[in-house]
């Protein structure tokens, strides 16, 4: 096939399914000490998931953040487990309850709906949207893993049950509408609000612009703001949460991806009594990198440490990285030499850390350090490695657009501290043939 073709095809799966994979940089050309070097080499420490205390293996200093971030390239198996291990560690550990997850705010409505429940047809709702546009995030191992974490709910008292917080951008637009008729249920709105209400649900649920659908949120808050009267009878966290929820509508027009998780975020942390709270996500690689790049916007981390937030020093982040492993890609954007016969996702090995679409220098040296069908954790923080600047070197066929470039003189823990290399995973199991 050729290479313009070829790219025509994958662009899409790159852009919007395996960005993440294109940061993959993360280890220095050397991770041994160099001559002169009074830095340590990395040290490898193997996690065992099957053991109770598994990811017992931070250094106290790790315990102090306050953000603890984990960064994964979506589709790949391991990671899945890693998160609900992770997450449970630190449960128990430091305590935390609020999982940051990478979904939008009425998505997370919806899962901690399920954690309520159990309904598996409330769960269905939040991946409906993933499945329908065949995104990596339709697969069992996701779902499953909300299903473990509703059952460790179960077995913790009720102040340390975690619950998803959601603050990324709007991904379903239908699933917003539903949000908001449960938010309105059994309230009555006045003449000037119903018009205004049915207005954006209509927009919710049709083909429209985001534009329309922001004017309309936009015209339903200014009632909000200037009738306060007229909303006496909702619950003052119902009218919170119908009023964040219009807001995030606003924001399809007016902030882009990465602004809108942060202020999200930002919103979180100021309206809850969080100065002491400890908060976990589980994130695609580029929003857990804590200092700008050359040529994207500011990742979500990154502006968390430029912000004025308690947590702006307390962040943690561990990033993923990949050898042998297996990714689950829809069918649809990959050329035909990719593509499992009659399904509609793939099992796709071309986007590890060895090549061939990118190849990270050092790679190797890691793998040295490690051993196949494992993972294996680096702290990066106080070493030789994590003092370089990382690279990449990528594909030939790989779009310039698509190669993703860091700061040349940063050090790679101006990024992260921690790094787990993954080996011989398996790719997530779809959740459609």
């Amino acid at each position: 096939m050729h290479a313009s073709r070829f790219f025509s095809r994958l662009n899409l799966s790159i852009t919007r399914i395996t960005f993440h994979l294109l940061t993959l940089w993360l280890t220095s050309t050397a991770v041994q000490a160099q001559p002169g070097s009074t830095a340590p080499a990395l040290t490898p420490v193997e996690i065992d998931l099957s053991k109770p205390n598994g990811l017992a293996l931070f250094d106290d200093a790790f315990y102090q953040n306050q953000l603890f971030l984990l960064g994964e390239s979506h589709g790949v198996q391991k990671p899945q487990e890693l998160d609900f291990a992770l997450l449970k560690h630190l449960n128990e550990r430091v305590g935390v309850r609020y999982y940051i997850a990478e979904v939008d705010p009425s998505k997370a409505y919806f899962m901690n709906q399920y954690l309520q429940t159990g309904n598996d047809s409330t769960l269905m709702k939040v991946f409906r949207s993933w499945v329908n546009s065949k995104e990596q995030w339709a697969n069992r191992d996701f779902y499953r893993k909300i299903g473990r974490i509703r059952a460790l709910n179960q077995t913790l008292p009720a102040e340390r049950r975690i619950r998803f917080v959601g603050i990324d951008r709007i991904q379903d637009r239908k699933l917003v509408a539903e949000h908001l008729t449960e938010l309105l249920a059994g309230r009555r709105l006045s003449p000037a609000a119903r018009p205004l209400a049915d207005t954006l649900l209509n927009r919710l649920q049709t083909r429209q612009p985001d534009s329309l659908r922001a004017e309309a949120a936009t015209a339903w808050l200014n009632d909000l703001n200037a009738n306060p009267n007229a909303y006496r009878q909702f619950p003052a966290d119902r009218l919170s949460e119908l009023k964040h929820v219009l807001t995030n509508v606003v924001y399809l027009k007016t902030l882009k991806r990465e602004p809108t998780i942060f202020t999200n975020f930002k919103t979180f942390v100021e309206t809850t009594d969080l100065k002491n709270e400890k908060l976990y996500g589980f994130w695609g690689f580029y929003h857990v990198l804590q200092a700008p790049t050359a040529n994207r916007s500011k990742p979500f981390a990154a502006l968390v440490r430029e912000s004025n937030l308690p947590m702006r020093d307390k962040i943690a982040s561990i990033t993923c990285l990949y050898i042998d492993c297996q990714m689950m890609l829809a069918s649809a954007y990959l050329p035909p030499m990719w593509q499992t016969p009659g399904k509609t996702f793939s099992r796709v090995d071309q986007f590890n850390n060895n090549g061939p679409m990118m190849r990270t220098e050092g790679i190797e040296q890691l793998m040295a350090l490690s051993r196949p069908n494992t993972l294996t954790l680096f702290k990066m923080i106080g070493t030789e490695a994590g003092q370089r600047p990382g690279r990449i070197s990528y594909s030939p066929f790989m779009p310039k657009e698509q190669q993703f470039n860091f700061e040349e003189n940063r050090p790679m823990t101006d990024y992260f501290g921690y790094t787990i290399l993954v080996r011989n995973s398996d790719m997530t199991e779809p959740l459609v043939p």
